[in-house]
This record gives structure tokens, sequence and C-alpha cells, in this order.
């Protein structure tokens, strides 16, 4: 019997990913190059970038030890990921040899590479190491204006089926005082486990919403840890 290739493993993943981000951010009203993060400060603070909260607090995004802040492309936000992981924008797309830097250095497939900068404004990924992947992806949907509701969510879910087992939705703050909707799960994909965490806030930089997707083939908590840190530096 023919297995499934990683090819279509990767690509399934991303499928999966985008319908229950779908799920996430729907039914509401309507960096240049390649790079590997360089650590800083463990006090750096991202407020300047972020904006400030609403509610006025004094509260602050901070960037934890061992992660650098990277800026979205398309808006005032930066966000925390792991020193020495690789980015790319949806604006290197064309850039073949940017694409193809980023695909070696991360071991992800360049088709699905191509395919996610279709929907996402950036990529980051963990420098390839043996069989474990993990990356965190970001898109803003300008269509939508406020966040989905736990029930909404959970709801949606299992209306669609799509195959998420250990789901979790709860609400929660970013650093700057924001509120934020996550939703946690795993899927079975061809065999192998991945964790998701997907974090959504409102855009603090005018209309819209955030959504970040994490993904990691090591464990739920690896995935909780690198979504606290965004929520952390937001």
């Amino acid at each position: 019997m023919a297995h499934p290739s990683r090819r279509t493993a990767l690509t399934t993943a991303f499928a999966a990913a985008l319908a229950t981000s779908l799920v996430a951010c729907s039914g509401s009203n309507s960096a240049d190059s390649t790079s590997t993060a360089t650590e800083q400060e463990n006090s750096q603070t991202a407020t300047e970038a972020n904006g400030s909260a609403d509610n006025g607090s004094d509260s602050a995004a901070t960037v934890p030890d061992g992660y650098t802040a990277v800026k979205l492309p398309d808006i005032n936000m930066s966000f925390a990921v792991p020193s020495g992981w690789e980015t790319l924008t949806s604006t290197d797309a064309a850039d073949a040899e940017r694409v193809s830097a980023f695909t070696q250095a991360t071991g992800l497939d360049a088709d699905s590479v191509q395919l996610k900068l279709e929907t996402y404004s950036m990529l980051c990924a963990a420098v390839a190491q043996s069989d474990t992947t993990e990356e965190i992806d970001v898109r803003v949907d300008a269509t939508v204006n406020e966040l989905r509701t736990e029930e909404e969510i959970s709801a949606d879910n299992k209306e669609n089926g799509l195959g998420a087992v250990d789901l979790s939705v709860s609400t929660t703050t970013t650093g700057t005082g924001a509120e934020a909707r996550t939703m946690s799960y795993s899927i079975d994909l061809l065999g192998k486990m991945q964790y998701t965490t997907m974090i959504n806030t409102l855009n603090p930089d005018g209309n819209g919403i955030v959504l970040f997707s994490i993904t990691s083939t090591a464990s739920a908590e690896r995935a909780q840890e690198l979504a606290e840190a965004i929520l952390s530096s937001i």
C-alpha cells in the first residue's frame, strides 16, 4: 500500500490549520527578507510598536528571555519568536532565492511555504533539527472587527468536524492588556501528532484581527510556551 508523501502531510497540516483558523475568526462583522532572529535583552518592551491598551492600564508588552521581537510587515505590531528562528514575509514570495534559503534552513517543503505565503503575511520557523517542526504563522483579517465568543468557536469546531482533539478555547489578555481569544488542540496528521495553539486579538493599528497559528510536533506544552511568549510580547 502506498504511503502518503511528506508533501501531502505538510499540505494536510496547512489545510487543517487554515480551516480551524477560519472557524476561529469567521462569523463576526466584517521583515523585508529572510533573516535569523538575534537575541535581545529580557527587559525589552514592545509597547511602542504595539500601541497602548485601551483600558488605560500600565501593562507593557515584554519579550521573554531567549526570544526576539520581529515586526509584521503590514501592520504596526511586533511579537516574540525564539532567538535563532528563521522568518519570511509575504513580500518575499516572488524571491526564489530568499524562499530557498528559508526552506533549506528550516527543512520545510517549498510548495507548502509558497502556499502559506498566499494566506499569511509572515512565517517563522525553527531551524531544522531531527524530525521536530515548529512554526508561527501570522495573518491579518481586515474583514472581521470583533472577536468571536468562546461558545461560538467551540460550537463551530464541533459542527465542522475538523478532527481536532483535546480542544480548549479560552479568553486571556496580551502584555498590553488587550483581550485575546486562544484555541488549543491536537491533530493526527498521517500518524504524527501536531499540537496547535491559535491566538486571535484585535489589530491595534486599525481594522481587523490578527491571527497567530503556533504549531509544534514536540508537545502541547511547547506550543503553549510559544503562545505565552507571543501573548506577553503584544
